[in-house]
Parts: C-alpha cells; structure tokens; sequence
C-alpha cells in the first residue's frame, strides 16, 4: 500500500441498529449503509480502507443447528440401530455441555444406564463412563458431519466404551469448536490483498476478529497493527458488511444482538500515476530523440545534395571554358 496520503481520512461509524438488513436470515450479521454524499478518489489517488475497531456481542452460540454441531449419535447394547440425539442451541462450557449431553444420554439409554463425564482442565480431556461397561456397551460414531465430537475433544471414528476405563477423548476439548475467530467482510468493496486459506482466492474480509470467551458480554477489538486494503474502485457509494466464520457461507448468528464497527477511508497517492509519468516521459525522449535524428539525417541529406549541386555545376562551367 501507498504511504504518501493526499489529504484527510474519513471516519465512518455504522452500527447494525441503521443498516438495511441484506441477512439471508434474521441473524443481524449483515446489512447495507448508504452514504449521503459519496466517497470519490481523484485520478490520481487510490482509495484504502480499514477496520479501526469493533464492538461486538458475545450473543452467538458455540453450538447450534445454524452451526452444525448439534448431534450426538450412540448405540448401546441391544440396540439394533444407532439414535442421534439433538443437543439444544447454546453457549456452553464444557462442563455444561457434559451435564447436558449426560442427561440426554441416560433419557435414551435402552439399558437404562448412568454415564459419569470427567472433565481433566490440567490435560484438557473429557472422559466418559457408563456403570455397568462389561455387561452393555456404548458406542458413539463421531463420523456425522453435524457432531459435536470436537467440544467432547474426540477425533472422527467410531468408539466405544466396553471397560471400567471407559473413553478418553484424543484431541483437545474445543468449546469453540474451531469458531474462535468472526471476519468482517465488505462484499461491495473490491480488493486484491486477501487470501482465505479455505479457498485460496482473493477476499473480502478487513478483519479477523478473535472470539473473546465471556460469554453475553461485550468484547472490543482493536487490531494491534492497522491493515489498510487498498481499493480498486475509485468512489465509494455504499457500503455493504458481512460478518461470518472463516467459511464465507456460514453467518454469525447475533441473536439480534447490535454490533458496531468503525472504518477508516485514507486516500492516497496511486503509484500507477508514478508509473504513468515514468512512461510519459520516456514516451517523450522517445519522441524527441527520433526528431533529432530526423533532423540529423534531413541535413546530411541537404549537404550531400549542395555537394552534387556543386559538382554538377563547375563540371558545367569546365565545359563551357572548352
């Protein structure tokens, strides 16, 4: 990005209460803000644009159907097949979690049976045992993709508890699971700058911001380093947000919760007008160089031609004498 600024910034404060909601559904996670009077780059700026802060809600679920992460599929003994249980939306804690998950597994334990969850905080590992393992088997499939094995801490396989042991999770318990980040996204604001490791193509994302884990609060986010992208549109007329996961398809659900989030407009001085002069000034020594060596080659013609004339002439005069 340019580093020579042209003039003063613009600071725009929107919050969500005054946007045209664009959500596909009522997440309150995107909308549109029209400006009064447009943002218009000169030719030889370039526009740059920049998250300066946000203030966010920690109103959105850690699970949830809108996430995907929501089912439990188990069997015991003497089931012929697998039931998948349906955890309730929201925002847990392991422990919980494990409270919830317990309760539903004994409500639908055919052998009627107690399971005991054991959460180690040193280890970061969840362990579960059913009372009676010798005699009736637990099997869990963590393979669905809506499972919620990653807050459990268990890796995609099948499992299953057949000793007093019972089963210890083989990954680290993540109550986020892997939702630890929101991205600020400006669809209708082109830029180059961004990658998303998820598809490897240029983004609209401005901003990764972390997931504070206090829960129904506030956090505020203000990047430690400013990063300003550079726009390739030169006038800025609206100005649409889009607050997601990493994967750009899955919303944020805010719960209809109000965020806010300030941006920067810096205008400054396009390295393409360097470019152009560079190439103008070339273009005219170019220019020039070929008209002196026109010249040069019309006065060597000239003087070549008064040479012939001469000649001509006072072999003219040698006759005439004879």
């Amino acid at each position: 990005m340019p580093h020579e600024k042209t003039r003063g910034d613009v600071f725009i404060a929107i919050r969500s209460r005054d946007l045209i909601s664009t959500a596909q559904q009522d997440y309150n996670n995107s909308g549109r803000f029209s400006l009064f009077e447009n943002i218009i780059a000169a030719e030889d700026e370039v526009l740059g644009v920049s998250l300066i802060s946000a203030t966010i809600p920690n109103s959105f679920y850690n699970l949830s159907n809108n996430n995907q992460n929501n089912k439990l599929k188990f069997k015991e003994t003497g089931d012929t097949d697998y039931k998948i249980l349906t955890i309730p939306s929201g925002s847990y804690d392991i422990l919980e979690l494990s409270s919830k998950v317990k309760e539903l597994l004994e409500a639908n334990s055919t052998n009627t049976l107690t399971y005991t969850f054991t959460y180690d905080e040193i280890n970061n590992t969840l362990n579960i045992k059913n009372n009676n393992p010798t005699v009736y088997n637990t099997t869990f499939d963590f393979t669905i993709e809506n499972s919620c094995r990653r807050f459990l801490g268990f890796k995609s396989q099948e499992i299953t508890i057949d000793t007093t042991n019972g089963i210890t999770s083989d990954r680290a318990v993540d109550i986020t699971d892997t939702r630890n980040s929101i991205y600020v996204r400006l669809p209708n604001l082109s830029n180059s700058k961004v990658v998303e490791s998820s598809s490897g193509k240029f983004s609209n994302i401005i901003a990764q911001v972390p997931v504070a884990l206090s829960r129904n609060s506030y956090f505020v986010f203000e990047p430690p380093t400013e990063f300003i992208c550079e726009l390739s549109q030169k006038q800025i007329n609206s100005i649409d947000v889009n607050i997601t996961y990493q994967d750009e398809t899955e919303a944020v659900n805010f719960e209809n919760a109000d965020w806010e989030i300030n941006l920067k407009i810096t205008f400054f001085k396009s390295h393409h007008t360097h470019d152009k002069q560079r190439e103008y000034h070339h273009s005219l020594e170019k220019q020039l160089r070929r008209q002196v060596e026109q010249t040069q080659s019309r006065i060597l013609q000239d003087h070549q031609d008064q040479l012939q004339l001469n000649e001509f002439i006072n072999k003219k005069l040698n006759e005439i004498k004879i």
